[in-house]
C-alpha cells in the first residue's frame, strides 16, 4: 500500500463512491490493476506524529466505522465497517467493493507479489466472481487480459490503477506509471469504452512532485483520446507532494466536485457532530478539521 497507508483514503472514498454510483441490476465489473492483500497492517500507526490532513480523515472514517451506522453516513465509512476494517486489519479495494456488490460483483484482479497473490486466492478462490492473476499489470493488457474488457461486456465498468507515482519518460516493469505507459492504458480504456456501457476509470498516483502538471496531461490525454470526461484532484502531502486522482468517465452525469464530495464527506460528519456541541467556535473549517485531528498546518486540498 501507499507508504504508510496515506493515499488510501483518496482511493478508497473515491472508488466506492464511483461504484455505488455505477451498480445496477446487472451488476458491476470490475479491473484492479494493483491487489494488494485482501487485508493489510498499516505501515505507520495513526498515532504517529504530524497525520497530515489525508490521515487525519482516516482515521475519522475508521472511527465512525467502529461506530453504530448513522443516517447519510459517507459511503466509505459504511464499507469500512461491513469489511470490519481496523488498523490491523485495513482492507484492499477488492474486499470494499465486495460490501456494495456483494454477489453482483465480478472482474479481475492483478497483484505481482506472490504472498499477496496466495492470500488474494484464497479470498477470490477459481470459480469465483474474481479472476486473480499473478502478474504485472502491463502483462494484462491486450485480448483476452485480465485488465482489458471480456466479449459481450453487459455490466457498468470500474478500471482502477494506483501506481506508486507518476514519472515523465520510460521506465522499468515497475510499480510506477509512465509517460511510456501512456499507448497501453489508452488501449485499455478503449476495450471498455467500445463495450457502451457506463464507467468510471480511476488512476491514483502518490508522491508527485515535479510530475504534477505531466500527470495531468496524460490523464486529459486519455480522456481526449476515449471521448471520456475528465476530474482531477489532488491532496497536499507533507513536503509539497501531492497524492493525485484522476477520473474519467463516459454514459454518466457526474459533478464537477463528484470527487471532492466524495472525499471531503468525512467532513460533513465532523461539522454535525461539532454543531451538537452548541459552540459557535466549531462552525469555522479550522475548528472542524482540529476535531478530526488534523495538522492545522497542513494544506487544504484543491480541485484541479
Amino acid at each position: 500500500m501507499a507508504k504508510g497507508n496515506d493515499g488510501n483514503y483518496l482511493q478508497h472514498s473515491v472508488e466506492v463512491a464511483a461504484a455505488a454510483r455505477l451498480m445496477d441490476s446487472n451488476g458491476l465489473h470490475v479491473a484492479l490493476a494493483h491487489g494488494m492483500a485482501p487485508f493489510e497492517e498499516f505501515e505507520t500507526k495513526l498515532c504517529d506524529p504530524a497525520p497530515g490532513l489525508a490521515r487525519s480523515r482516516l482515521k475519522a472514517a475508521l472511527g465512525l466505522a467502529g461506530k453504530e451506522p448513522q443516517e447519510y453516513e459517507p459511503p466509505v465509512v459504511t464499507a469500512y465497517r461491513c469489511a470490519n476494517a481496523s488498523v490491523q486489519r485495513y482492507p484492499n479495494s477488492a474486499e470494499l467493493l465486495r460490501t456494495i456488490g456483494n454477489s453482483g460483483l465480478r472482474g479481475s484482479v492483478v497483484e505481482v507479489c506472490p504472498d499477496k497473490h496466495r492470500a488474494l486466492v484464497k479470498a477470490w478462490p477459481p470459480g469465483s466472481s474474481m479472476r486473480v492473476c499473478r502478474n504485472s499489470w502491463r502483462g494484462e493488457f491486450g485480448q483476452g487480459g485480465a485488465l482489458s474488457c471480456p466479449d459481450g461486456l453487459q455490466a457498468p465498468w470500474l478500471f482502477s490503477m494506483d501506481p506508486m507515482t507518476y514519472k515523465s519518460g520510460r521506465g522499468d516493469d515497475d510499480d510506477n506509471l509512465y509517460e511510456s505507459d501512456h499507448d497501453r492504458v489508452s488501449d485499455a480504456l478503449a476495450s471498455f469504452v467500445r463495450s457502451g456501457q457506463p464507467c468510471i476509470a480511476t488512476l491514483f498516483v502518490y508522491n508527485v512532485w515535479k510530475e504534477k502538471e505531466a500527470f495531468r496531461c496524460f490523464a486529459k490525454r486519455l480522456a481526449k483520446e476515449q471521448d471520456l470526461g475528465c476530474l482531477l484532484y489532488s491532496i497536499t502531502h507533507r513536503g509539497g507532494n501531492c497524492n493525485f486522482v484522476a477520473l474519467l468517465y463516459s454514459k454518466l452525469d457526474l459533478p464537477p466536485g463528484f470527487i471532492e464530495d466524495a472525499v471531503e464527506e468525512i467532513e460533513d460528519m465532523a461539522l454535525a457532530a461539532a454543531m451538537q456541541t452548541s459552540k459557535p467556535e466549531y462552525t469555522t473549517r479550522e475548528a472542524i478539521m482540529e476535531i478530526l485531528g488534523a495538522d492545522r498546518a497542513d494544506v487544504i486540498p484543491a480541485q484541479l
